[in-house]
């Protein structure tokens, strides 16, 4: 796999969560929230607004690759008819940034990141989101799953490699 810094995405559809992890990838930390204007609805391809300000974020931070947060399954077990367009999603933007996108299952990250933030005080009272710790959690599952074994494939139709948890299971 290709050196350098991943930029995770809690993607949602008022906000985008971020993180990044550092040039080992052993560690993520949170990078920031993206407001995203509309409705709530996944955009595909992104809008220019978060395209620009993600491109200038990739540019800025040196990003040589991104993990792209899907909700596969539900609690329940059930698989998730809404993952194929966090797919769809994830594939645009990469092709767009001209970055390789590697898929990781979001694992209620949104969910365990509200549990921690509401152990920690508001600050004025002033609501506080969520969406870059649920990055950074999404991040840090990926590297410590061992991305660095992860297998890089190219899709047709897109250049930029997508490896999903799905393939990564079947390869070993």
């Amino acid at each position: 796999m290709f050196p350098g810094v991943l930029m995770g995405l809690d993607w949602g559809g008022r906000r985008i969560g971020l993180a990044l992890s550092d040039p080992t990838r052993s560690l993520a930390r949170p990078l920031g929230i993206l407001a995203r204007k509309g409705e709530e609805l996944l955009l595909v391809p992104p809008d220019e607004e978060v395209l620009i300000k993600l491109a200038t974020l990739v540019c800025e931070n040196e990003v040589s690759g991104l993990v792209f947060g899907v909700p596969f399954y539900h609690l329940s077990g059930d698989p998730n008819p809404r993952a194929p367009l966090y797919l769809e999603t994830g594939r645009s933007l990469g092709v767009r940034l001209s970055l390789p996108v590697f898929f990781h299952d979001e694992g209620q990250t949104s969910a365990r990141a509200r549990e921690l933030k509401s152990r920690r005080k508001r600050s004025r009272g002033r609501k506080e989101f969520c969406d870059d710790i649920a990055a950074v959690l999404l991040l840090q599952g990926f590297l410590d799953e061992g991305a660095a074994g992860l297998k890089e494939i190219s899709p047709p139709g897109l250049n930029s490699p997508v490896v999903s948890m799905e393939e990564k299971a079947q390869s070993r």
